[in-house]
């Protein structure tokens, strides 16, 4: 687990503070793709059915999050670049950081993200 965590942020070129985001998703990976240890992915026997996979991106990639009540009109920006960091543990969709308006930096909860896996 940890080599893939190593691996997880050496391909993501991201500070190692965020070491603990990295290794809760690779956990939350783990517990979703099949295992040669276990006749059953752990999601499976947990939930009595098989996981979907269609969620999952690479830990550290870039996508737009999607703001569809943004304060500056038609013609303000109605996404905004953030990185991925995490699944949520109570909820569906994705925890983004990124530059907040005002120059801080944020986390946001969001299921409306367009991913951009090449960057």
């Amino acid at each position: 687990m940890l080599d893939m965590v190593r691996s997880m942020m050496a391909h993501a070129n991201l500070p190692i503070s965020f070491w603990g985001d990295a290794l809760l998703t690779a956990t939350y990976i783990v517990n979703h793709v099949p295992s040669k240890s276990v006749s059953a992915m752990p999601y499976e026997l947990w939930h009595g059915r098989k996981p979907f996979l269609d969620h999952l991106h690479p830990w550290g990639s870039a996508g737009y999050v999607h703001n569809p009540t943004h304060e500056h009109g038609k013609l303000g920006p109605r996404a905004t670049k953030m990185v991925f960091m995490r699944y949520p543990e109570h909820s569906k969709g994705y925890v983004m950081f990124g530059k907040h308006s005002n120059g801080g930096m944020t986390e946001i909860d969001s299921r409306n993200v367009d991913f951009l896996e090449d960057e």
